[in-house]
């Protein structure tokens, strides 16, 4: 696996406990490898051992002898992973054509560490259940509880041995190490062009992330302008905002002599458990106090890839007082919304809030 297509993103699994079978099909945490990908979900990996024929991802409770029924987990779509593996279920391999799309492998790979491993893709959003029974969906994140079921037999048969092995996903984020060339999450992209007035911008990070800005303050026409930066704070945002907090009141000061009127505030945003979803700083004109709130922001958090960015748009939209010629968004994030909502605001609602205010939404995309 080609560890440059994934984020730079430490995750674990830790294990909650196991019951006890004949035949030994323990897996430990040194047999679990994790990563978070830019194609919108986890890879783990599990280590083949002996004895083990297939492994699949139901849900789990915290229940210790493990007496609670769980259903196995789904992928919404196919996928290149799994989306061809066979399950079989009552005895029988489940019809490709029913389009269920259990995480489930039985035809393992080669690990750079763990050597012959499974393959498993867990996208964020994941289903369980049918409709005629207890049904829903997951949203995976940091403290989801998953159960990796060994199976003695392939395609997770049941004629043979299994045990249940459960684990609590934890994830800390953490800033790009490496050349960003091809790390744009696709669904940031996707994302943020489809809240864009024209094409987004994207900036390989704290080299040139100022650059971009001025970039867009240079292509301003208006003789009186409002700008609210739109800032992700999460922890892998913490190699970008040393160089905002540094360069781009200089920049700025070279640029706002054009202008009759120049206001600038921000919103900055995390997500939701974090320590705040967003935090509005308002309109000024004294570079001297936006300094001061620039040197003030401290990154931390991020329980999960996708950000509350839906509301730090909706926020910039109502909270500021909009009456310049020029009224600007600039968007700053490496990660896209949340693919549902996790609290009341929507696109639709971000979207006729802009256009109600004849506001432009100009997002500048970082590699993860």
């Amino acid at each position: 696996m080609n560890k440059k297509g994934f984020l730079t993103l430490i995750a674990a699994l830790f294990c909650l406990g196991t019951t006890v079978y004949a035949q030994d099909l323990t897996i430990a945490e040194s047999d679990l490898r994790i990563e978070q990908g830019i194609d919108g979900g986890f890879h783990l990996f599990i280590r083949k051992k002996p004895g083990i024929g297939s492994v699949l991802l139901t849900e789990t409770t915290r229940d210790p002898n493990l007496q609670a029924d769980n259903y196995a987990y789904r992928a919404p779509e196919w996928n290149a992973v799994n989306g061809d593996e066979i399950r079989f279920l009552d005895g029988a391999p489940i019809p490709q054509e029913s389009r269920i799309y259990s995480l489930i492998d039985s035809t393992p790979e080669q690990h750079p560490e763990l050597g012959e491993a499974f393959h498993i893709y867990i996208p964020y959003m994941l289903e369980y259940g049918y409709p005629w029974t207890r049904n829903g969906e997951v949203y995976v994140h940091d403290g989801t509880f998953f159960n990796i079921r060994a199976f003695a037999l392939p395609m997770g048969n049941y004629d043979g041995a299994f045990r249940d092995n459960p684990y609590e996903l934890s994830v800390t984020q953490k800033p790009l190490e490496g050349p960003p060339e091809g790390n744009f999450m696709p669904d940031t992209v996707e994302a943020f062009t489809e809240l864009a007035s024209g094409n987004p911008v994207y900036s390989t990070g704290a080299e040139d992330l100022v650059d971009k800005i001025v970039l867009i303050l240079n292509q301003l026409v208006g003789k009186t302008v409002d700008i609210v930066l739109c800032l992700d704070t999460t922890e892998s945002m913490e190699n970008d905002i040393d160089p905002v907090r540094r360069r781009l009141i200089p920049e700025m000061r070279k640029i706002v002599s054009e202008y009759a009127s120049f206001r600038i505030g921000m919103v900055l945003y995390k997500d939701y458990f974090d320590d705040y979803i967003n935090r509005s700083i308002p309109f000024t004109s004294d570079f001297t106090v936006f300094q001061n709130n620039l040197n003030a922001i401290r990154v931390s958090g991020g329980r999960d890839i996708p950000e509350s960015v839906y509301e730090a748009l909706h926020q910039a939209a109502v909270f500021f007082p909009w009456s310049a010629e020029e009224k600007i968004i600039i968007l700053i994030g490496d990660a896209p919304p949340h693919a549902r909502p996790r609290g009341r605001i929507t696109k639709e609602m971000v979207d006729e809030e802009v256009a109600k205010r004849q506001l432009k939404v100009l997002p500048i995309i970082l590699p993860q």
